[in-house]
């Protein structure tokens, strides 16, 4: 079996994201961006920068037929693995393996020393093949949903940026919107920041369903008044937390736990 590596094809993407699909259950596979109905036109975007692009997606073919593909992401001085999913057909081939290999390659060109990525902790399998590939844990990620509160009911003052912040009567400022509209018209995904006197969050949105918030540690309290404004944008998201806290759940009841996410590293020679 002749099997090379080389970018994905534009003519391939539906088929990678069909691969991505199958592996992952319903409901984590709908909170994250895969999802998104622009996906796919989002990844075709990325192929057109080629070799240029911080987005890397290489296949496995043999002949013309994909049968794997891994997403990379460049960012500064860390090659970062979004993806990486063979056929069924092909797992027990080291077509994986070789994927990552190829990854590295990718990395030591660029100079770049360390690689990370993300496995959900049921992926018990996937776990244990990126520690014999030399990954080691780094910290564990807590993906929690809730309703919006729908008991706060006080109407937020939300207004485009370019008012001053500390006018009194500015509850909140919201930057990139237009942008980020733009960007969810096309692709299904987007992100925004909400400014308060107090603190800026980073908000993004997943297809219909979701608002996604990073969260630091300790940070969540709630959610008002931030629930608030996003209750005036949309009040039919549910909030979708990542978090470091597994216990973020005794400080807030309508949180359920949905999934956990294992971040690993490994750093090149």
């Amino acid at each position: 079996m002749s099997v090379q590596f080389r970018p994905l094809h534009e003519d391939d993407i539906h088929h990678a994201c069909r691969l991505l699909k199958s592996n992952l259950p319903e409901h984590v596979y709908n909170q994250t961006i895969f999802a998104c109905k622009g996906y796919p036109a989002y990844l075709q975007a990325a192929c057109k920068c080629g070799g240029h692009s911080a987005t890397l997606l290489i296949g496995a073919y043999i002949g013309e037929v994909l049968i794997g593909f891994a997403e990379w992401r460049r960012m500064e001085q860390i090659l970062v693995l979004n993806n990486l999913n063979v056929d069924a057909a092909f797992r027990k081939d080291g077509i994986g393996g070789m994927l990552m290999a190829y990854g590295e390659k990718l990395a030591k060109k660029d100079d770049i020393k360390k690689l990370v990525l993300d496995v959900f902790s049921w992926n018990e399998q996937a776990h244990a093949w990126y520690l014999r590939l030399g990954f080691v844990e780094e910290g564990r990620t807590y993906w929690y949903v809730r309703d919006l509160d729908r008991s706060l009911t006080a109407s937020a003052d939300v207004i485009a940026s370019g008012v001053d912040i500390d006018d009194e009567e500015v509850t909140y400022i919201i930057d990139d919107y237009p942008m980020a509209e733009a960007h969810h018209l096309k692709y299904g995904f987007s992100s925004f920041r909400i400014r308060t006197k107090q603190k800026t969050s980073v908000v993004g949105r997943l297809g219909e369903q979701y608002f996604r918030i990073q969260l630091q540690s300790g940070e969540w309290d709630g959610g008002y008044p931030l629930t608030d404004v996003l209750l005036d944008l949309d009040r039919e998201r549910k909030l979708l937390l990542l978090s470091s806290d597994a216990f973020l759940r005794e400080r807030d009841p309508a949180l359920s736990l949905s999934t956990e996410s294992i971040r690993m590293i490994k750093i090149l020679d």
